[in-house]
């Protein structure tokens, strides 16, 4: 019986030949990755536009229909509410001439991609709505708090469902999320939170406030707590940017040596 031997001329690939060709799949795999990805988003924003419109007619029909004076008080009157990949923030105001309303849609509660429509500008453009919250929180992501840097987020203690963020005693200069906030001389910043404080708890006015600040560790603006809180209080602080200061850093505080400080339901607006 012959053995039949190695065939003369025939080779395998060599290591780089191999590594080549890997490299080719891989940038091949990532091509199809950043254009599936592409894709994707550009469908995303395609369906919020395409639902802010429609939103935006059904509260325009809302208030010519029905014998309706007014927009309606809220998107449940229009049988609209958020959903898994789309949330909402309206506001309306009836009373004043003319009739104002605001909508933004976010691809969720605290969305990277938004939209918005105005009574004023009908047309859906890119953005979050003048007075609608830019730092929005969904409590099932904790990486969405809207205070950052030594904080705790405390499931047991909160006015709206279901956390709240504490700050401990000598917890001072909190930065809110998205700081620095940068805009223009004439824009109006408003933070707008709720608080609550320990019954022992002994902060001053030094760095227990709100503080809008500014280049070289200067502030803007700065609003005080004012006092123990034992129940939730509302606290509103607003700044106007200048020439000389168009952005700031907003931070919160507890520069007390006892007792914690609880804050919820914050938002920051620009208008």
């Amino acid at each position: 019986m012959k053995l039949v031997g190695k065939q003369q001329g025939v080779k395998g690939f060599t290591i780089v030949e191999l590594l080549i060709v890997i490299v080719v799949i891989a940038i091949l795999a990532s091509i199809t990755i950043v254009s599936y990805n592409g894709i994707t988003a550009q469908a995303r924003a395609a369906k919020l536009q395409a639902t802010l419109a429609q939103v935006r007619d059904k509260v325009l029909v809302y208030r010519l229909s029905g014998g309706h004076t007014g927009y309606p008080d809220s998107l449940a009157d229009i049988s609209i509410a958020n959903e898994k990949d789309m949330a909402y923030q309206y506001t309306v105001d009836n009373t004043t001439t003319p009739r104002k309303f605001a909508v933004t849609i976010s691809d969720g509660i605290a969305g990277n991609v938004n939209y918005y429509v105005t009574s004023s500008d009908a047309t859906v453009r890119e953005g979050i709505a003048p007075g609608h919250n830019i730092i929005a929180w969904d409590k099932t992501k904790d990486e969405t708090a809207p205070i950052t840097g030594g904080i705790t987020i405390d499931k047991t203690v909160f006015r709206t469902s279901t956390a709240s963020v504490r700050l401990a005693p000598g917890a001072t200069g909190r930065l809110l999320r998205s700081s620095p906030y940068v805009g223009q001389a004439g824009q109006t910043y408003t933070v707008d939170l709720w608080i609550k404080t320990d019954s022992n708890w002994n902060g001053g006015s030094s760095n227990s406030k709100i503080r809008f600040g500014v280049d070289g560790g200067g502030y803007q603006k700065v609003c005080a707590y004012n006092g123990v809180k034992t129940q939730w209080t509302r606290i509103t602080c607003s700044s106007t940017m200048t020439a000389a200061y168009t952005y700031y850093n907003i931070t919160v505080g507890n520069d007390g040596t006892a007792g914690n400080i609880w804050i919820d339901d914050v938002s920051v607006s620009i208008e």
